[in-house]
């Protein structure tokens, strides 16, 4: 990923921003517009959320659009998350969003440290000659627009870029990413719990216990011709071992439909054990991200 080497940029609107709401999350977006407008791929740095409103609190998220030239938008997604580990210290790779609304471009999600706390970054990857229609349907409000963002490449060139965003879109899961989905929702899930959003927690538990569903399915029947809960106990129970994962996903289907956070924590918990029986490799492979999670977690709660 080429950068330039330059002088400080200036960044009026982000100062803008910081004297009108102060946001504990600033120094983060801050650190992120710095970074990423020093990059020759980027054109626009735009915000939305409650950081764009002036109505964030400390539990909410920093939502940043990236608009992409859309040669370099292929190369740029796939070296996203070394970019979010090695710069921004993101705990977890990046969870590829599948709730968030299909703006023409790609939606992550990145749970970062920050002052001791897990911050969840929502960033999404637009290619710049999609921006204008993105901001016409969201309104986000501009941070930084970088020089020649208004080069819109030819149609050549923006159709092989969805054509790479619709690959990434239908790839399906494997159980490490299934499994990091699961930590991210479990993140989620406690954020709209502790502000009593029960409408929205019972839409990530859904989401949750879909995601083992989805880790057996991945884990036991890969080559499976069916999709989301069909055909689940004829596929998977032909062995002791599906016999034992649907019980197990039984019980989660019959917990409580609108959870606390002690529910939240052992559906986690349940798919983390799981995944470690069926897809060890899987599991394996996450141990230091796994402990690192558990311990963030941990952490607030003896704040609580």
């Amino acid at each position: 990923m080429p950068t330039s080497v330059s002088p400080p940029i200036e960044l009026p609107a982000l100062e803008e921003l910081a004297h009108a709401y102060r946001p504990a999350q600033l120094a983060v977006l801050s650190d992120l517009v710095h970074a990423l407008s020093t990059t020759t791929a980027v054109t626009h740095l735009l915000v939305r959320g409650s950081l764009a409103t002036g109505t964030a609190d400390r539990l909410s998220d920093v939502d940043l659009v990236v608009a992409v030239r859309d040669e370099k938008l292929p190369a740029l997604m796939s070296s996203l998350d070394a970019l979010m580990s090695t710069t921004f210290g993101a705990l977890l790779p990046g969870w590829r969003d599948t709730i968030v609304a299909n703006l023409g471009g790609a939606g992550f999600v990145y749970l970062l440290s920050h002052d001791g706390h897990l911050l969840q970054l929502d960033l999404y990857l637009c290619p710049t000659s999609a921006v204008d229609a993105l901001r016409r349907r969201i309104g986000p409000r501009l941070l930084w627009q970088g020089p020649g963002a208004d080069d819109i490449a030819d149609a050549d060139t923006q159709q092989r870029t969805a054509q790479a965003l619709a690959r990434t879109a239908q790839a399906p899961a494997d159980c490490g990413q299934l499994l990091v989905q699961a930590m991210v929702l479990h993140a989620m899930l406690r954020k709209r719990l502790l502000r009593g959003q029960h409408y929205i927690a019972y839409g990530l538990l859904h989401d949750l216990n879909a995601t083992l569903r989805d880790v057996i399915r991945t884990a036991l029947v890969p080559h499976s011709r069916h999709h989301g809960w069909y055909h689940l106990p004829d596929e998977v129970g032909r062995t002791a071992t599906g016999r034992e994962c649907l019980t197990k996903l039984t019980k989660a289907l019959t917990s409580p439909p609108v959870p606390t956070v002690a529910q939240a924590d052992d559906a986690l918990n349940r798919t983390v054990r799981l995944t470690q029986r069926i897809a060890p490799h899987a599991a394996d492979a996450l141990t230091n991200e796994i402990a690192a999670y558990r311990a963030y977690q941990q952490h607030e709660e003896g704040l609580a």
